[in-house]
């Protein structure tokens, strides 16, 4: 499967400044119940707290002058307790190592950036082990490799009204984005699966991306992406490629849509709504017949919405949130040719943790007609809960109820609990 897996990146992207500052409010508001996180509360012998302003000063010296970096590892455990493929249990890990370059504090390029993301993926494929679902369960779902994930060279113009960006590129970091499902581990709380050629995580693919944004309100974009099996582009080892459905053509892409903050009638009603449509030169086997068909295009449609805000905590990112996703594309050619989606996400459900998350969703997806299919559609019920420990680790526990697997195995529950570390 291919397309279906939101990338490393965008997490990275989504969890820097905003969530080092919930946590250190979190950590003074949990002062008098040290009980929950007592050893955060202890204090460090004067060698560690050195060594940690020393790490911190050097980090900060290096931004001020224009580089950034960034080390994450992700570390998940899965286990099916019933139906899809088989009961079992699977693990993976996903190490990460970015490192961005302001090219304007270091060579007096204005507006220009450089962003390089090494990227390796181990252990076991769950979906194809476990459970055998068209929409991926987990957003993580890859076969080993090994690999520079992103490489890419960006340059903004005209006051920063249009950006273009050159390189390997996650595509999800720049469309389809679904703010308010990033933190749900299923696949199609991060894009569609209808967008079967979407060049995301395993491997994202050389492109070229021009983006305009003339104001707040509204945005436009476009891209070309070489989403084929022929691009190997910086790939070390494995085969991240392999899930692509065709071996050549271009993938063409556009978006625009709205966004707005502090919408009439509803507390802290920031949102945005994007509307893309997509269009692939290549050639694709149809799912019934096994016949070449010329080309693949569809559209989708994304909401997201901030439903309320304590008055209180304007400061942070406590609130109520939803995302709703309706997509469609070539019946025959992609394996989910419609899908509907959606998921209410609330953060610092309890005002001593306002870092941490708890969400639902649930996905829906038609199966394009193919031998051996008994359903006719395949539908994923998901909740987790989100502990933010410190800024640097998280742990979420995460159960998922998926009905029909792939069309053609018995409902599946599986749970997977992930934890991340970001230094």
């Amino acid at each position: 499967m291919f397309g279906f897996s939101n990338a490393q990146s965008i997490n990275k992207r989504r969890g820097s400044q905003v969530l080092v500052q919930q946590v250190n409010n979190q950590i003074v508001e949990s002062s008098s119940t040290s009980h929950q996180l007592g050893f955060l509360n202890t204090p460090l012998p004067h060698e560690q707290e050195d060594t940690l302003k020393n790490k911190t000063n050097f980090h900060h010296a290096l931004k001020g002058n224009g580089v950034d970096f960034g080390l994450s590892e992700s570390l998940e455990g899965y286990y099916n307790f019933t139906g899809g493929k088989r009961i079992g249990a699977a693990a993976a890990s996903t190490f990460d190592a970015n490192a961005s370059f302001d090219l304007e504090k270091l060579l007096h390029l204005p507006g220009a950036k450089f962003y390089a993301d090494f990227e390796a993926h181990s252990f076991q494929n769950p979906t194809t082990l476990l459970v055998g679902d068209f929409q991926v369960f987990d957003k993580n779902t890859a076969n080993p490799f090994l690999q520079m994930f992103e490489f890419w060279y960006q340059q903004l113009f005209f006051h920063n009204t249009l950006r273009l960006k050159v390189g390997k590129v996650d595509a999800n970091a720049e469309f389809s984005l679904i703010d308010n499902g990033l933190d749900f581990m299923t696949s199609s709380a991060h894009v569609t699966p209808t967008l079967f050629v979407f060049p995301t995580f395993p491997d994202p693919k050389p492109s070229i991306n021009l983006f305009f944004t003339p104001g707040k309100l509204f945005y436009a974009s476009a891209a070309a992406y070489a989403a084929n099996r022929s691009d190997h582009f910086l790939d070390f080892s494995g085969k991240p490629a392999s899930g692509q459905p065709s071996l050549n053509g271009t993938l063409w892409i556009g978006e625009t849509g709205l966004t707005w903050n502090h919408l009439s009638g509803v507390s802290a009603g920031d949102g945005n709504l994007r509307l893309g449509i997509w269009k692939h030169t290549g050639e694709f086997k149809r799912t019934d017949d096994n016949n070449a068909v010329k080309g693949a295009g569809g559209i989708y449609v994304v909401i997201n919405q901030t439903l309320w805000k304590p008055t209180i905590d304007k400061e942070n990112n406590r609130g109520l949130r939803m995302f709703l996703e309706y997509a469609h594309s070539n019946k025959f050619l992609a394996p989910v040719y419609q899908h509907f989606g959606g998921g209410l996400l609330w953060t610092g459900i309890q005002s001593n943790r306002p870092a941490d998350e708890i969400g639902i969703s649930t996905q829906y997806g038609q199966i394009s007609p193919q031998p051996g299919l008994l359903w006719k559609h395949e539908q994923a019920v998901e909740s987790f809960y989100k502990f933010i420990i410190a800024s640097w680790i998280n742990v979420q526990p995460d159960f998922q109820y998926i009905i029909h697997p792939g069309g053609s195995y018995s409902n599946a529950l599986v749970g997977t609990l992930e934890l991340n570390v970001r230094l």
